[in-house]
């Protein structure tokens, strides 16, 4: 398989999502593997900080490694996603740890945020209350726009669902290659060269109103090759911000470019609609995939609220990517990787 510049991609990774939708695309686990997957969670260590030393090849089992390396093909090759169903999440911490397992399994953990997490939560901080612009997204109740995050894939098991919102959305980066490329090929260049991003510092609350962060100035193609392979990225809402603080707008191009992609990717016909059940495992490519989120409002029972954990991973065995794509691989600066209290 090889990606040319300026053709169409014409294989599994330009899904469409009313196609996709026609088929059962989740993963059922067996009895088997889900008791393999709890035998091998049962044998991490009981405080969590032990989980970073544990070599995952002294507690893998056939059955699990099967499962695993059928997923990271489909993440590496195939449709850029893969869900999981059938975990029970009424064992929340139970269900921490096989979703550890499983996202080591799969990829190398990378730290999320600024305190140097790789295992976190999703849960909204300000009860949805207005927030801060350098306040994390997966840390409110917000709507979170068509975008994507750091490592090569994003992790997400679902602990509590919220009664109303909530849903996902994914979409492939290489189908709205294929729709630019047919239908607005003018934006391909400004695609291609890409957007600097602007960078939280996490601080910001409900009462703050400054722009902390920094703009990075590497621009992010949202569309690169690299031997032969395209790969793709994309945050829409970053990129705004980074124009927005720099005071460097965007020229009438690009903001088109911008719009017209986010216009694409909100098509019903493109996007693959779902909402994550409790103990279902999602992950996604980020250099293939860009998902969004609903807003939700939460149940008013505190132990009902809606808690995801959350990964982001580097695929074992992943192929080389342009040098820009290769740079979010590295995910974010932190004081040293540790595991979000359950």
């Amino acid at each position: 398989m090889t990606d040319i510049a300026g053709q169409p991609i014409v294989d599994t990774r330009a899904w469409r999502g009313a196609e996709l939708a026609e088929s059962d695309w989740t993963t059922h686990l067996s009895a088997l593997e889900i008791s393999a997957l709890h035998d091998m969670a049962d044998a991490l260590p009981a405080d969590d900080k032990g989980w970073l030393e544990t070599d995952r090849r002294q507690i893998m089992t056939p059955a699990v490694n099967k499962l695993l390396e059928t997923a990271r093909e489909e993440l590496a090759m195939g449709k850029g996603f893969v869900l999981l169903r059938g975990l029970d999440a009424s064992d929340a911490e139970r269900l921490r740890r096989v979703f550890w397992i499983i996202g080591n399994g799969i990829g190398e953990p990378v730290m999320q945020n600024a305190r140097g997490e790789v295992l976190s939560i999703v849960a909204d901080r300000f009860a949805g209350a207005e927030r801060g612009v350098d306040t994390r997204g997966y840390e409110s109740n917000d709507e979170l726009r068509f975008h994507c995050d750091g490592g090569d894939c994003i992790g997400m098991s679902c602990v509590h669902q919220a009664p109303e919102g909530g849903g996902n959305g994914l979409v492939s980066l290489f189908a709205l290659y294929n729709e630019i490329l047919t239908h607005n090929p003018q934006y391909l260049d400004s695609l291609m060269q890409g957007f600097p991003l602007y960078s939280r510092k996490e601080k910001g609350d409900r009462e703050s109103t400054k722009k902390l962060g920094s703009v990075q100035q590497t621009r992010i193609p949202v569309f690169a090759w690299h031997d032969g392979a395209m790969s793709t990225w994309l945050n829409i809402q970053l990129a705004e911000l980074a124009a927005e603080v720099s005071g460097q707008s965007f020229s009438e191009t690009e903001r088109d470019a911008l719009a017209c992609i986010e216009t694409i990717a909100n098509d019903p016909s493109m996007q693959l609609t779902f909402k994550q059940e409790p103990g279902d495992v999602i992950f996604i490519n980020n250099l293939a995939v860009m998902h969004r989120r609903d807003k939700y409002h939460d149940a008013a029972d505190e132990a009902k609220k809606r808690m995801l954990y959350r990964m982001w991973i580097n695929l074992h065995g992943a192929r080389s990517v342009t040098r820009e794509h290769a740079a979010l691989r590295r995910g974010i600066r932190g004081p040293g990787p540790t595991i979000a209290a359950a």
